[in-house]
């Protein structure tokens, strides 16, 4: 039988190497995803090397081949219950298992070089796998989680079965005891054990590798419910697309109830089919920047809802790949309220409250805008300052209510009286600002002017009350009278008291005022 236990040995020294490589391969491709691998490579390297020791007893001193190596083969073991405990997550007590090996190394030294009995050291050998491997058993059937104690329950069955192997090791060594000290003689006693270690070590290594794939898949299949619960459970609207067609084949709750559309109704289609884009020109612009870099982040674009009313929304996708096949993941979210809060403040702030004619912080900036345009188109702009005659008068004989409808009634009147590209603004009191842009010649103003006059021949009915309103206006042209705002400001109202100190009711150029009256 000395051929065959030695045949056994390599046999064995050449599956620990197989484990070692394989299990050096799977810690690599998952040391990010879990822990304890690492210590599964170094039990089967530590093993390897016990194997490689006994192969070599006879031309190694017996304490190396037999102290040495069963100590490895402990060690292994004990590294291996730590890496699967690292994977579990469940961290046991250590220090009773090195004082477990230790007792083991002193105890295999004794029956080896001071008391040699093959018989009592393979037995002690055998009861030290049972107390190491029971302890896997116990951490892979009761100590994991419910979770995961479906996919650690394979390796369980195949370490009971180290178990089994030992316990039926010391049954045959009890019953029939060897008759010689030397390990490659030792027969059927210790070449049927080794030969089933040999098997079930197979089977150990098949098992990790099952066990940390179903983790993998488990650990995929949680992923896939969380973002699926994530996606369905969202507030948002969301979507998924595919980009070759724009073809719509799966929307989430928050995207039926932002839309009003149910899932069969856009489901097969494409936006474009559902109306859904109100300016097309937005679909062609975050299709382009998609394609380009495969994302796009928080562009607020308008959308048509099933009723056909509009709303704001905040747009975001990106690119990702389903099925071999890429596809448009986009969140919408519905900012509509906040943005019309946020237009009513703009509103609120460069308009006035009373009349809801532009405020003198609106004035200010389309005056930027109307420079602009001029110097650009060398063309000239009218500023003109209006205030309502006697406007103080009705206050008092009327009240400030009557008074109060009156400002709205002329800021009505004048801004039905200009063009889109002129602003009328006011800037307090009775006084009104209108800023006349595009404006070619002197002529142009002066029609303007007349024509507001000619307007306000027109008695106002305000309340129960008939009454007829003139106006003083003073006039300031760019860039005759002035470059900046301020300047322009500044003298069409020196024109306008002009108007007021000269009978009221009409019209004057800041050029042709008398500076000393």
């Amino acid at each position: 039988m000395k051929l065959d236990i030695e045949t056994l040995m390599i046999v064995n020294l050449m599956l620990s190497v197989i484990g070692s490589g394989a299990m050096i391969v799977i810690w690599q491709q998952n040391r990010n995803h879990f822990a304890g691998m690492f210590q599964w490579f170094v039990a089967m390297a530590i093993l390897a090397g016990s194997s490689l020791l006994f192969a070599l007893r006879g031309s190694i001193p017996n304490f190396i081949s037999i102290v040495v190596g069963n100590t490895l083969i402990a060690c292994g073991v004990i590294f291996l219950l730590i890496g699967l405990e690292l994977f579990v997550g469940q961290k046991g007590p250590r220090i009773p298992n090195y004082i477990l090996l230790a007792s083991f190394v002193l105890t295999m030294t004794y029956y080896c070089l001071i008391h040699p009995d093959i018989v009592i050291r393979s037995i002690i050998v055998s009861v030290m796998l049972i107390l190491l491997n029971s302890q896997i058993c116990w951490l892979l059937f009761r100590r994991v989680t419910p979770a995961l104690a479906r996919i650690t329950r394979i390796p369980a069955i195949v370490m009971s079965g180290y178990i089994v192997i030992s316990v039926g090791r010391i049954i045959l060594l009890l019953f029939f005891p060897l008759q010689t000290s030397d390990f490659f003689h030792a027969g059927f006693v210790e070449s049927l054990p080794l030969i089933l270690y040999c098997g079930i070590s197979c089977c150990l290594m098949i098992s990790l590798i099952l066990m940390v794939n179903k983790r993998l898949l488990q650990q995929v299949s949680v992923q896939e419910q969380k973002y699926t619960m994530a996606f369905h459970s969202s507030p948002y609207a969301i979507m998924l697309t595919r980009l070759s067609d724009g073809v719509i084949f799966e929307v989430n709750e928050g995207f039926v109830h932002t839309t009003g559309y149910s899932y069969d109704e856009v489901i097969g289609k494409t936006t474009h089919d559902l109306g859904f884009w109100v300016n097309e020109e937005d679909r062609t612009k975050m299709i382009r920047e998609l394609s380009e870099k495969q994302k796009v982040r928080e562009f607020e674009l308008q959308f048509r809802k099933k009723s056909g009313a509009i709303f704001y929304g905040v747009y975001t996708a990106n690119i990702i790949e389903i099925n071999n096949e890429d596809c448009i993941l986009a969140n919408i979210s519905d900012i509509t309220e906040l943005s019309n809060m946020k237009h009513e403040l703009q509103v609120m702030a460069t308009h006035d409250e009373l009349t809801g004619l532009p405020n003198r912080m609106l004035l200010y900036d389309r005056f930027g805008t109307a420079i602009a345009n001029a110097r650009r188109n060398n063309n000239a702009f009218a500023v003109m300052s209006v205030d309502i005659d006697k406007f103080k008068s009705i206050n008092d004989a009327l009240g400030h209510f009557m008074g109060d409808n009156v400002l709205v009634a002329v800021a009505r009147r004048l801004s039905e009286l200009l063009r889109k590209v002129d602003t009328v603004a006011r800037f307090g009191g009775d006084e009104f600002i209108l800023l006349l842009g595009e404006v070619e010649s002197r002529e142009d103003a002066i029609r303007i002017a007349k024509k507001i006059h000619e307007a306000f021949h027109e008695p106002f009915i305000i309340g129960d009350r008939e009454m007829t309103l003139t106006l003083s206006i003073g006039v300031a042209m760019f860039p005759e009278d002035g470059r900046d705002m301020d300047d322009l400001i500044k003298k069409s109202d020196e024109s306008l008291y002009y108007v007021k100190n000269h009978g009221r009711g009409n019209f004057q150029f800041y050029d042709q005022i008398d500076k000393n009256t």
